[in-house]
């Protein structure tokens, strides 16, 4: 029985640590004007500069909105008016071999210019659109996404 309750112990520890991981700061908002948001589990919040963001949040700009994004690696993401951009994956940890973006942007405008993960590891940023996936190499770009 005892080895039961330890197990369990064991099991409920490491979903802690993994659920601590997903909430882990991976970059945050540097400038944001007009309408813009973030939708984080469910939830719509403020993207007031300072603001941080984890993996799996969808940034949002209105008609009016633009946003400035600063990525733990220094990946610069500038969003233009009417846009919506979800990070789905971030791994910046150099000295364990950890690294990896994925970008999935659904409409609207954005910039980006590469950070330390698409010169360190080419070929392991993507940024996926409902038409395209673009294989990023360490560059800048600028896309409009038309749905």
């Amino acid at each position: 029985m005892r080895t039961v309750v330890l197990i369990i112990c064991a099991l409920l520890a490491s979903a802690n640590i993994a659920a601590a991981e997903d909430d882990r700061p991976i970059g945050l908002v540097k400038t944001a004007s007009g309408e813009v948001s973030i939708l984080r589990n469910g939830l719509r919040l403020a993207a007031l500069p300072g603001f941080g963001l984890i993996r799996g949040d969808l940034l949002s700009t209105g008609a009016t909105g633009a946003l400035g994004v600063i990525l733990g690696d220094d990946t610069v993401l500038s969003l233009g008016p009417s846009t919506e951009t979800r990070i789905e994956q971030f791994a910046f940890e150099p000295a364990e071999q950890k690294l990896g973006m994925v970008l999935r942007v659904t409409h609207g405008l954005i910039a980006y210019l590469s950070g330390r993960i698409s010169k360190l590891a080419p070929g392991s940023v993507r940024i996926e659109t409902p038409v395209a996936t673009l294989g990023v190499r360490g560059t800048r770009l600028v896309a409009r996404i038309v749905p």
